[in-house]
């Protein structure tokens, strides 16, 4: 697989079902899926319990200063009136951003 791509939850649970109900190694594994790296293999058997249903948590980051509405009160605005000044345009979201 190409780099910083994140396997399917198919795959993770066939990856996983492998290691503990069959008993297959990691080596063994890869031989099986050989795009998937030998340290990705690792890195999913050991966060196979964090995943709930297989799905993967969300991503960390710095959380949005406008939300869904916010953005949508701001497109709406310019579809309006694309002349719209930067300071309306602020006033319609009550200067949350700069």
């Amino acid at each position: 697989m190409a780099p910083r791509t994140e396997l399917t939850p198919a795959l993770r649970e066939r990856i996983c079902e492998l290691h503990s109900a069959a008993g297959w190694g990691y080596k063994r594994i890869h031989k099986r899926y050989p795009f998937v790296s030998l340290s990705g293999i690792r890195y999913t058997i050991k966060r196979d319990r964090e995943r709930i249903g297989g799905v993967s948590k969300p991503r960390t980051g710095r959380p949005k200063k406008l939300d869904q509405a916010d953005r949508e009160k701001l497109l709406g605005a310019i579809a309006e009136n694309p002349k719209i000044t930067r300071e309306d345009l602020l006033a319609e979201v009550s200067h949350k951003v700069s």
